[in-house]
Formats: C-alpha cells, structure tokens, sequence
C-alpha cells in the first residue's frame, strides 16, 4: 500500500522532510563544533607526514598506522599514544624478526629499546624518544600507583614545583599525542641499522 504524497499549490509532488533523529542530529553538531580543531590537527599531520611515502606491511601493521592518524584527527589522544607505540613497537619487532633475533623480538618493546641502545641499531635520542613514549603510554595501559612519574597527576604536580606552566590533563595528552604520532612517522621512515 502506497502512501499519498502532498502536493504544492501547482498540483506537484512534495516530498516531506525525513525528521533527523536525535542521534544524527548530535553527530552533525558534534562535526559543526569539532571541524576547526579536527582541521587543525589534520594539517598538523599534513606538515609532518613523509611526502612520497607509503606503507607496504601485514593488514594489522597498516591499520594501526592507520588509525593512529584518525584516532589524532578525532582528537582522542590516549589512542594515539597507544597506537603510535604499538607501531613503533611492530616496526621494531619486524625489524629485529628480520634479523633472526626473535627472542628479543617477543620480550616487548623495553627489551628491543635495551638491545637497540646497546647495538647501535636507531639513534640514541631515537630510542630515547620511544622509551619517553613507552613510559608515557604505560598508566594507560597497565594500573601504576598514584605517585608514579608518568601518571598525568604527577606530571601536573612536577610542571608545578618545576615551576612550568600548568597545564590541565587534556593538553599534557594534546602534547602527547602530537609527540607520539610525529615519532611514529620518524620511525616510519628511519632506516634501521643490521
């Protein structure tokens, strides 16, 4: 059974308006009043991202690249430290397969910083800059007490006796985050050495 259609006052077809439904009336707002920020963030990663570069890896690898770019876009923060990390960390332990020390490979990402320290396979400030993003990325990954360095409370109380500015937990994740997916894209196309 067909519906009647509403006519206009010269006898045509009106098709009526679907009312949105409150769902997708609060996605649309919520891309209104986040577009600037996302758009930002996107051109932050268009600054930084490897020009003729692409990625040929195993589907989870490339998905976690990725995803950590949309997770930064979107601006969720904790998902792109998390993500960052992990392909830094499959980056690595590919590498370290590759060279048949899968021993190492498998004991995790402290473990590949240690021996990459040791044999010269990154740059010293590289492989600091992962073990920093490792640390950063562990009290959201596994429970630390309270007064452990890396939980954000106590990166907002040491800004605070060092004198640094404050900073809420939202813009030490900002922070974060931008240093996480712009050291993803520096491991990205860092060569490693044998």
């Amino acid at each position: 059974m067909t519906g009647k259609s509403e006519k206009n006052l010269f006898g045509e077809s009106v098709k009526k308006k679907k009312r949105k439904s409150r769902l997708e009336s609060s996605l649309e707002k919520y891309d209104k009043d986040t577009f600037e920020e996302r758009l930002e963030r996107l051109k932050f990663l268009n600054k930084i991202f490897p020009k003729e570069f692409g990625i040929l890896a195993d589907p989870e690898t490339v998905y976690v690249f990725g995803e950590a770019k949309m997770a930064f876009v979107n601006g969720e923060f904790i998902s792109t430290i998390l993500l960052s990390q992990a392909f830094i960390e499959r980056k690595l332990q590919l590498h370290y397969q590759s060279l048949g020390l899968d021993i190492i490979a498998k004991r995790g990402l402290k473990a590949i910083v240690t021996h990459a320290k040791k044999n010269n396979i990154l740059h010293e400030y590289l492989i600091e800059r992962i073990d920093v993003l490792r640390k950063r990325r562990n009290p959201f990954s596994h429970v630390k007490p309270t007064d452990h360095e890396f939980n954000l409370t106590q990166r907002m109380m040491t800004d605070l006796k060092s004198d640094k500015r404050y900073r809420q937990p939202f813009e030490i994740m900002t922070d974060d985050a931008k240093e996480a997916i712009s050291l993803m894209y520096t491991i990205f196309i860092t060569e490693l050495k044998k």
